[in-house]
């Protein structure tokens, strides 16, 4: 629901400020971003037998050149009752439809858009390549924003009210009599209340014969107690549509298959109100299978055995080599599956990825353990390939050879060596091979090397079987970007190189670097989600950038590097970057140095109660001070700690010199007042699980922890790391507070807050920049808010800068607020006076 409302308020604020055609072209723009539709239109009549389109998503296409005839379409339908989807098989369903025809689409969902009046000016149109197993959310939210592009497209037609309101019956009476596929209209009860001709021929009645049927009299009784159930899901409103196979009563007596999908249909008010039944005649498939057209004498000759199976993998044929390897007859193993060989050494699992390679690309290659009909077991060398027909799988053929074990013992330690076992593909000592052997021969080439953005995050929201299945296919779709003279190879755990010869020019390895990330514009479907995944690559070209191989791809990695830390896609090595690593290695030592000096200063900014407009806590934020480059910014040198090892001297140092600074305060007359200190998700890894290494210094200044507010980010949260959990209770227990740093700015998952014991939530400053005038910021500030307090914490506000800001916020109750209205950081002794200020009940709010 919360995303649903997210996409609906993200829609209608984009189009808030638009209307006539620009309204429409981004109603449909907002709309295919919002569910995922790879093409979304917005039509209406012209004449009575076509389409014309208004508005079209993606708006490269002319929509000049689409012609989209209303017969034989789901649009007719759509039109006549209102709204129709179909979740997948719309090509066998409709195929003359433009959409099936030229956009190869499997999932369609309309909706009929009305003016303000109720009657029809035109429908929109979502189109999908990809069959869709939830069409439930989709045609929610069309019926949530049709009637507003309704009545816009009213408006921008300049009709009258009845110019449009009806659909001419000569355009429903068209396409049912000429569509390819039975359609049919029944009562709740299943009575037939029309039907189109090719319903009629199919079954054999004349049409005042059929409107005195039901549907069970035409089902075959033994199908109809399958069908049955449905039938009064459907009448209850517990199932929107379903799909079956089954036989059915020709009028002259024989059984005929077909597949029938139905579909309920709700009025106005939402209730049930009558059923759609679309009925495809499947009787070719079911007692008409092409026989294989193989060559009989390659078939009865080859020293390889073969295997042929039918879409259910029940043997159909084998040749002479398989009884002689198998020691199996033909007659004994036709009509067997092939698990008759399985010899029991390989795991569900392995065979659950080959079924997902046969149906994803259509080959499977491997060894294979099975087992001869004596009880030995042998080695194989397999190849398996799918044979499709009309989109689906009809046969599976199995090319495969005894091997000795010498051979498999010897491949299996090739493979070991060269290969990765995840992917398949070469690994990083056989990628090194290569490169050297390029550099040796003074080949020119081009080094990319990509790694996958937030690839962590995927173990960690799922877990590690989803990251594996991630990475085989990424490899999958790398290979079929790549040319055949390309090496690609898994060189890290998220990180793949490539070598391709013939790119010599920066402007053709970043075509050639686009094409590659294309393989990431598709989602990938891990544990039953759709999610999407980023890359980043960096890229050099030898001779033009270095000769040598570890040269090469040091500088591949530094451009990637460069890419990740600026946000950019991808980039390719300058000269500029070798320095920046120079400076950057210089930099380190320097701050390795500047902590063993204790040459790191704490500056600390206030944070102010909002009841009692007393300043209650302090965070504590380190600064640096470099002889050479003046003050470094902690968004430099804090990463760079963390990237070399640094970060947890770096924040001892800063948790020691924050409780000294405290303990003096409070022993100068501000016993009253906390301080919040910052740490690291990798110094929360690094810490024993009952934290006693921070609170020994928390008791060494003998503070009160109670004093002492532990600041942590949502990244942490998002690990679900059952020690993660035992560090912040153990914390907690001893006194100290919790909080949440920057929220908003990571994965802002609000149900990790209910697992974990936190105390406040930092708001971060993005949030307030434009309340209390920007309504759609201030509405979402204040959901926040409110989520937050009826969990039980305490907001802290930061980046206030202004007083409207502040007042906005002490009306909704939040209990703290910092930013520079009311104190930039101040070093100690500045912050000294100004909480003595604040104590005398100065007026300190002032934009510093």
């Amino acid at each position: 629901m919360r995303r649903a409302f997210d996409s609906i308020l993200q829609i209608v604020s984009h189009m808030a400020h638009t209307s006539g055609q620009g309204y429409l072209n981004a109603f449909v723009s907002e709309i295919a971003t919002a569910v995922g539709a790879d093409y979304v239109l917005i039509s209406i009549t012209r004449g009575q037998t076509d389409l014309q389109v208004q508005a079209m998503h993606p708006s490269s296409l002319d929509i000049q050149d689409i012609s989209l005839p209303l017969n034989t379409t789901p649009d007719a339908i759509a039109w006549q009752e209102g709204e129709m989807w179909f979740s997948d098989r719309l090509s066998q369903l409709f195929p003359d439809s433009y959409g099936a025809q030229i956009w190869q689409a499997n999932a369609y969902a309309g909706i009929a858009l009305k003016c303000a009046e109720g009657h029809t000016v035109g429908i929109c149109s979502l189109f999908y390549r990809q069959p869709q197993s939830d069409m439930g959310s989709t045609m929610a939210l069309l019926r949530l924003l049709g009637p507003l592009a309704g009545r816009e497209l009213a408006l921008t037609l300049q009709q009258t009210e009845d110019s449009r309101h009806s659909e001419p019956p000569s355009v429903l009476k068209n396409m049912l009599t000429h569509a390819s596929v039975g359609i049919g209209k029944l009562s709740l009860d299943g009575k037939i209340l029309w039907a189109n001709p090719a319903i009629e021929q199919m079954l054999g009645y004349q049409p005042h014969e059929l409107v005195t049927r039901s549907v069970a009299e035409l089902n075959h009784p033994e199908d109809w107690a399958h069908s049955a159930p449905r039938y009064q899901e459907l009448r209850a409103g517990k199932r929107a549509t379903f799909t079956q196979e089954k036989r059915y009563l020709h009028k002259e007596g024989r059984t005929l298959w077909g597949r029938a999908t139905v579909t309920l249909m709700r009025n106005k008010q939402q209730q049930p109100d009558y059923l759609m039944v679309l009925l495809e005649n499947i009787e070719p498939l079911k007692y008409h299978a092409e026989q294989l057209k193989l060559s009989h004498q390659v078939y009865e000759n080859l020293s390889e055995a073969i295997l042929v199976c039918d879409a259910n993998s029940r043997i159909i044929s084998v040749n002479p080599a398989f009884e002689q390897i198998t020691g199996y007859s033909s007659e004994e193993a036709r009509g067997q599956r092939p698990n008759l060989l399985k010899s029991g050494l390989h795991d569900q699992r392995f065979y659950a990825d080959m079924y997902h390679a046969l149906a994803r690309v259509g080959v499977w290659r491997g060894e294979v353990w099975n087992k001869r009909k004596s009880g030995k077991l042998y080695p194989q060398q397999v190849v398996i390939r799918a044979l499709w027909e009309e989109g689906k799988i009809q046969k599976y053929i199995a090319i495969f050879s005894d091997i000795s074990q010498t051979k498999i013992a010897e491949q299996k330690i090739a493979n070991q060596s060269n290969y990765d076992n995840l992917t398949g593909l070469p690994n990083r000592w056989m990628f090194s091979r290569c490169l050297n052997r390029f550099c040796a021969q003074g080949e020119s080439f081009t080094l990319m090397v990509l790694d996958l953005n937030n690839f962590k995050a995927v173990n960690n929201s799922m877990n590690h079987h989803a990251g594996d299945a991630l990475l085989r296919e990424v490899a999958d779709r790398l290979v079929s970007r790549i040319r055949s003279e390309d090496l690609v190879a898994r060189i890290g755990g998220d990180e793949f190189a490539f070598l391709i010869p013939g790119i010599v020019t920066h402007r053709q390895a970043e075509i050639y670097a686009k094409r590659v990330m294309g393989s990431f514009s598709r989602p990938f479907t891990l544990a039953s989600q759709h999610i999407y995944v980023t890359s980043t690559i960096g890229i050099t070209l030898c001779p033009s950038d270095g000769c040598e191989s570890d040269e090469l791809l040091r500088n591949a990695e530094q451009a990637l590097f460069v890419a990740k830390r600026q946000g950019r896609a991808l980039d390719t090595y300058c000269l500029s970057m070798r320095e920046e690593v120079r400076q950057r290695h210089k930099m380190q030592q320097d701050l390795a140095e500047a902590i063993k000096q204790e040459q790191i200063t704490m500056a600390y900014q206030p944070i102010w109660d909002n009841h009692s407009g007393q300043i209650a806590k302090l965070e504590a934020l380190v600064r640096w001070h470099h002889p050479h480059w003046g003050q470094v910014s902690p968004a430099e040198f804090i990463p760079l700690a963390e990237e070399t090892g640094l970060i947890q001297r770096l924040g001892a140092l800063v948790l020691w010199q924050s409780c000294r600074d405290l303990s003096r305060l409070q022993k100068s007359g501000f016993p009253h007042i906390q301080m919040s200190i910052n740490r690291s998700t990798m110094e929360f890894q690094t810490i024993d699980t009952s934290a006693s290494e921070w609170l020994q210094v928390i008791h060494h200044f003998d503070l009160n922890p109670a004093d002492i507010v532990i600041e942590i980010t949502e990244s942490l949260l998002m690990e679900s790391n059952a020690q993660h959990k035992s560090r912040i209770e153990a914390l907690r227990d001893a006194g100290c507070k919790i909080a949440i740093d920057d929220f908003g700015t990571g994965y802002s998952a609000l149900n990790y807050l209910r697992n974990f014991p936190v105390d406040l939530v930092k708001i971060d400053r993005s949030f307030v920049r434009h309340i209390p005038f920007n309504e759609q910021d201030r509405l979402l500030l204040d959901g926040i808010i409110n989520i937050v307090h009826n969990l039980g914490m305490q907001v802290v506000i930061e980046g206030v800068e202004n007083h409207e800001q502040l007042d906005f916020l002490c009306q909704k109750g939040c209990a703290f607020t910092q930013g520079y209205l009311l104190s930039r950081p101040l070093a100690y002794d500045d912050l000294i006076d100004y909480l003595a200020l604040n104590q005398q009940g100065a007026d300190l709010s002032i934009v510093s």
